[in-house]
């Protein structure tokens, strides 16, 4: 991971794209494969790497950004009761706007899998499978998954022990882990009789799947920027302060939802490029922006400090720009940029 510099939760209700239509539509599944081959099984294709803007339609069918929707959709959770009462009765203070980073983005480490017992793993494509000196172990064949299993601290493929750590690194830069696909490179390591897997991904596009997780991605645009630039802080923060020394944090909901490709929506890539590199600071240093559904969580949860979603929500309905959003819940914070050297 490139040194970053600066200058100058908590969960919200899942988003389904197509990704899982495909996964589980797909010819014959994983598990009856397996009782076949039980080392190799053909595994699904992943949802093709189109042109950006992202063509993944909403929930209702419609292109969000050529027809935004008026309303959530209609399994969103109804929070306007709960969220009009923290409303400011006049506008917030807006933080003040800085431009996007134009410059590479670091890396992000995400556990995607840990402590399991077994993983399936391919790619779309041939690829070699290293080690931490990139030597060539093994191959994978297009589309045949591979259970990788761990003894001794030792990762096994296909019943032959190899190495403790694995690296996957397709020429398309699509792994398959589990029951999903990510982008970037892919590191298996043992742990034990376990087997833990990182995903080593571009923080933008780790993003654009983290806005796609957290929040709907037909709710007002202005509220995915704030999104997107409150995921992008705590990320960051946890990139100064690793979780492991294998990983900087998790997926789930103890850090931020991140589902690789499957929830990659348009007007999330659209909110992530428009804030590109933007920050929370306070202090001179990184905010660890929290946020959460509700208000209430972020009270309960996080002592009243933090972003609560269904809060943006209605205040991006309003008509409020994310700055305004950020400045709601996160007083005394200003925006930087970040950059990668």
């Amino acid at each position: 991971m490139g040194r970053v510099l600066l200058q100058a939760r908590r969960r919200s209700p899942l988003v389904l794209s197509f990704a899982v239509a495909t996964l589980f539509s797909s010819g014959l599944t994983l598990w009856f494969i397996r009782t076949l081959l039980p080392s190799t099984a053909a595994i699904p294709e992943p949802v093709p790497v189109p042109p950006r803007p992202l063509p993944r339609p909403l929930l209702d069918g419609r292109d969000p950004l050529l027809a935004p929707s008026s309303k959530a959709p209609t399994t969103a959770p109804t929070a306007a009761t709960q969220a009009k009462a923290i409303l400011p009765p006049t506008p917030p203070v807006a933080l003040q706007s800085v431009p996007p980073s134009q410059g590479p983005a670091p890396q992000v480490r995400v556990a995607i899998a840990r402590d399991q017992d077994h993983l399936t793993v391919g790619a779309a494509v041939a690829t070699a499978v290293t080690n931490d000196q990139q030597q060539v172990m093994t191959q994978l064949a297009p589309f045949q998954g591979v259970t990788v299993t761990a003894r001794d601290g030792v990762l096994i493929w296909n019943g032959q022990p190899l190495a403790a750590s694995l690296w996957i690194r397709p020429s398309n830069q699509l792994t398959f882990v589990g029951r999903r696909w990510y982008r970037g490179v892919v590191r298996l390591i043992a742990q034990g009789n376990t087997v833990t897997a990182v995903n080593q991904v571009d923080l933008e596009q780790y993003l654009v799947s983290v806005v796609g997780s957290e929040v709907y991605p037909d709710w007002p645009m202005e509220t995915l920027k704030a999104q997107a630039i409150a995921a992008r802080s705590y990320a960051l923060a946890q990139m100064f302060q690793p979780a492991s020394r294998f990983f900087d944090l998790g997926n789930d909901e103890r850090w931020q939802v991140y589902r690789g490709i499957e929830t990659e929506w348009n007007t999330g890539q659209a909110a992530v490029e428009a804030t590109r590199g933007i920050v929370l600071t306070k202090s001179g240093r990184v905010m660890v922006s929290m946020y959460a559904a509700t208000d209430d969580i972020v009270r309960d949860v996080f002592g009243g400090r933090g972003m609560s979603q269904t809060g943006a929500y209605e205040l991006g309905k309003r008509g409020y720009n994310h700055l305004q959003i950020l400045g709601t819940y996160y007083p005394g914070a200003g925006l930087s940029q970040i950059q990668s050297q």
